[in-house]
């Protein structure tokens, strides 16, 4: 008969493995040499990550059996006399859902020490504790947190900046954060060689008040993206600046023609946040989209496209619908048959108290080449009725003036 050691270990025994090693491990994580002790808390941790992700079948009594001891021991390697040993510990910590003020404080010495390594460690540690719902550190987001990531974004170190903007990103995407000092230094990222830093900066300064419409050129570049994870931070960050992002406007439009429907969604609800003050453009787009959408089915552009139109308001709405009408209206007046001699005549009618009959003559004006209407066109420029407005600058340019 073969032995065990001359083919595979029996299924039971693979099943606990690592649970067998737990005893052994704890007692090498107060060996004298914190090497050992490091090794052993490391180990410890890939045990119960691998044993908590059902890699061994491991039943959730047995769960509750190891994570009692686990968490003693970390928690004792806490106050470890060595630091590298405390930062083992608190990250093991964080991983097993116990990020407390005490792990935090290891982390925030962590980030102060001399040695690269540890800030960096500090660093991707509150950048995960925010971004990684399951193990949460919310003290980053904290008073106390923020000073801590400024100082971090200020790092001699691109591998400790980078991990601090990633950690910030998560903070202002989730919440509106404010810090003295962390706009500045965020809106110099923005100038960063490299794409993803500056891709980083502009999330982050999305959710920092008073500072958000410095990442918009950035923003808007993004929405238009080829990744469409760029796309979607994009599109979501944009409507958290709410009503700040209203120079995106176009890019926001154009959005919702977006083949990703998170994107369509998200820029739907960013032209939401405008309400009373969107322009028509952004309600006949989005009444568009509301149209395509149902076409298609896609309800999750739909819902977002109608709860953006009922933030705007039934009555602006309503109101951009019957303008959008009377342009198009405008639109099937005859351009022909008109003589050189009634240009007399549409000049007057551009004095006309009717925005159509005002509309009318200009295109008129514009079949006929009308030079001498230059002056008049002009002042159009200012006329109350957006879409006069538009067709004056486009006969001005027609006529080769400058609008």
């Amino acid at each position: 008969m073969a032995s065990n050691t001359d083919s595979n270990p029996p299924p039971d025994m693979i099943e606990h493995l690592d649970l067998r090693l737990i005893n052994p491990l704890i007692d090498a994580s107060q060996d004298p040499e914190k090497e050992v002790r490091v090794a052993a808390i490391r180990a410890l941790a890939r045990v119960w990550r691998t044993i908590n992700g059902r890699e061994y079948g491991t039943e959730d009594a047995e769960l509750d059996q190891f994570f009692e001891p686990l968490t003693r021991t970390l928690k004792q390697a806490l106050g470890d006399e060595d630091k590298f040993v405390r930062v083992e510990a608190a990250e093991g910590l964080r991983e097993l859902y116990c990020a407390d003020r005490e792990v935090f404080e290891v982390f925030v010495a962590a980030a102060r020490d001399e040695d690269e390594s540890l800030r960096s460690r500090a660093a991707a540690a509150f950048w995960m504790g925010v971004s990684d719902s399951r193990a949460p550190l919310w003290q980053v987001k904290t008073d106390a947190g923020l000073e801590v990531l400024l100082s971090l974004l200020q790092d001699n170190s691109e591998r400790v900046r980078n991990h601090a903007l990633r950690a910030i990103r998560s903070v202002s995407l989730s919440e509106k954060v404010s810090a003295p000092g962390l706009a500045e230094v965020l809106t110099r990222f923005l100038q960063d060689a490299e794409p993803e830093v500056r891709a980083d900066a502009a999330f982050a300064l999305a959710g920092v008040d008073g500072a958000a419409q410095a990442a918009l050129p950035v923003l808007v570049e993004l929405l238009g993206d080829e990744d469409i994870l760029k796309r979607k931070a994009a599109a979501f960050a944009l409507r958290k600046m709410g009503a700040e992002a209203a120079p995106a406007i176009p890019a926001l439009v154009n959005g919702l023609q977006d083949t990703e429907v998170k994107v369509r969604a998200r820029c739907a609800d960013a032209l939401g946040q405008f309400g009373a003050a969107a322009d028509d453009v952004a309600i006949n787009a989005l009444l568009e989209a509301e149209l395509q959408a149902e076409q298609k089915s896609d309800r999750e552009t739909s819902v977002a496209v109608k709860r953006a139109l009922a933030a705007i308001g039934e009555e602006q709405v309503a109101a951009a619908q019957s303008r959008a009408a009377a342009r198009k209206a405008r639109d099937f007046f005859p351009l022909s048959g008109f003589k050189p001699e009634e240009i007399p005549f549409w000049m007057l009618m551009l004095w006309d108290a009717d925005a159509n009959q005002r509309a009318r003559a200009v295109n008129a004006l514009g079949h006929l080449g009308a030079a001498e209407a230059i002056p008049e066109l002009r002042r159009l420029l200012n006329d109350d009725d957006e879409d006069v407005r538009q067709r004056a600058a486009a006969v001005l340019d027609r006529l080769g003036e400058q609008a």
